[in-house]
């Protein structure tokens, strides 16, 4: 049933995208609106939408990240399949299953030691299958990003798809240590709950 409405959301998103691709074919501009005369085009609104929002633009960076890995995979797939034979979806099978570990009933019965207080009372033999599930995904995914690495090592790739950046401002007064015109990187950790 999850695995159904996935599908269907990720139909839809697909149907809204390719709806918006066609818009921007068929018309002459993007303005957004009009204001005494004066046009507001969507690039002005994306690009304001961007510099303010650092959710937004970590989450269209995170979008454009992975469709780029899958883009980059299915390129590189292509040719070492035509070089073995096979379709490239073939090979990528048979490539991430040789990376794939088995799900023990260890690992399982760890997991569920790990994580009972989130249970809710359920037994092991009531969620195990899920368990069971849910790991096989995650060993499937490392392997997924396995391969994708290996490909990207033995091949000529170059990544210029940059993350998101903030300028951050700072009070004259503020405790500042070097240069005011370092370069510095800022990692910020946060709880995703």
């Amino acid at each position: 049933m999850l695995k159904t409405r996935h599908w269907a959301m990720a139909c839809l998103c697909a149907g809204m995208i390719a709806q918006t691709a066609v818009r921007v074919e068929a018309s002459d501009s993007d303005v957004a609106a009009v204001v005494n005369g004066k046009k507001i085009t969507t690039a002005e609104l994306d690009a304001k939408a961007l510099r303010t929002n650092m959710k937004l633009a970590q989450s269209v960076y995170d979008a454009r990240k992975k469709v780029l890995d899958d883009i980059i995979m299915e390129k590189l797939l292509e040719s070492e399949a035509k070089s073995k034979g096979m379709t490239p979806s073939a090979l990528l099978e048979q490539r991430i299953a040789a990376k794939t570990r088995p799900v023990s009933d260890a690992s399982v019965q760890a997991y569920y030691n790990t994580n009972k207080g989130r249970m809710r009372g359920r037994t092991l033999e009531q969620v195990g299958g899920q368990i069971r599930a849910m790991l096989v995904r995650q060993n499937k995914a490392s392997a997924r990003a396995s391969v994708l690495a290996e490909l990207k090592k033995n091949a000529k790739v170059k990544i210029t798809l940059d993350p998101p950046r903030a300028d951050v401002a700072f009070a004259s007064n503020d405790p500042v240590k070097g240069p005011k015109d370092a370069k510095v990187t800022i990692v910020e950790f946060s709880d995703f709950q």
